[in-house]
């Protein structure tokens, strides 16, 4: 997810407010990498995380038809791969993008330990623009972001890059921290710098997927979890890029 380890990357936290980011120098983005690359051989064995994944990974499988011969994978804010390697069965390729190098290196140690080739399953570090020539202009079935959505400052412009490689007819799945009715998670003081926002209402998802134009949006609650010092629920919103654009 960013799996539960970009995950931690982008999974181990839930928010609501927002923050000053410049702290000392450093953005978000400095610090949820450098956070990452300290923490990076500490995900997999993070207590819930691979339940918390594994649910994630299954509704995700249910929401495409995923071909082992066919079906070729983005896993952005990928962290050390745990929803690539359930993904990976049933795909023919998966491409982890991640902006820590520690995750993208213990990431491409497990692929190399299980005798997978780089063409099959590779991460890469890389902060994607959306510009031309990225992932040498591979263009995807299905994109998938587990537990980071919430470490990102800008999620329109997040979306309208995912989108951009996205193959028409492609779908994009996003998993999250659900918002609860209070709007907001408590989040331990130790993680909060590398928080964004406490979280989603399916609708803020739903708004964001829909102007960046992907249509066919649903969403369902796929988890509940308790991690670093939270409960919380995790929600997979799902939306299509149309395969053919609307004639202006």
């Amino acid at each position: 997810m960013a799996d539960a380890s970009s995950a931690g990357h982008h999974h181990e936290h839930a928010h609501g407010h927002a923050h000053d980011h410049s702290h000392g120098g450093k953005d978000l983005a400095d610090f949820n990498r450098d956070y990452f690359d300290e923490n990076a051989d500490k995900y997999d064995e993070m207590p819930g995380a691979i339940e918390l994944t594994t649910k994630v990974a299954n509704a995700m499988l249910k929401k495409f038809k995923f071909d082992e011969d066919s079906t070729v994978v983005m896993d952005y804010a990928c962290g050390t791969g745990l929803i690539s390697r359930i993904l990976a069965p049933h795909s023919k390729k998966i491409v982890g993008v991640d902006i820590s190098q520690g995750m993208v290196n213990r990431y491409n140690l497990r692929v190399s330990n299980q005798g997978i080739p780089p063409e099959e399953m590779q991460a890469v570090r890389l902060e994607l623009k959306g510009e031309e020539g990225e992932l040498d202009g591979t263009k995807f079935d299905v994109i998938v972001c587990s537990m980071a959505y919430h470490h990102f400052p800008d999620i329109d412009d997040t979306t309208r890059i995912l989108v951009n490689f996205l193959k028409p007819g492609g779908r994009l799945m996003v998993a999250d921290l659900l918002k609860n009715e209070s709007g907001s998670m408590l989040i331990p003081e130790k993680h909060q710098h590398v928080f964004e926002r406490h979280g989603y209402a399916p609708e803020d998802l739903r708004t964001v997927f829909e102007k960046q134009g992907l249509t066919n949006f649903e969403w369902e609650q796929v988890a509940e979890f308790k991690m670093h010092g939270m409960d919380g629920k995790t929600l997979l919103a799902v939306a299509t890029k149309p395969a053919v654009s609307a004639a202006l």
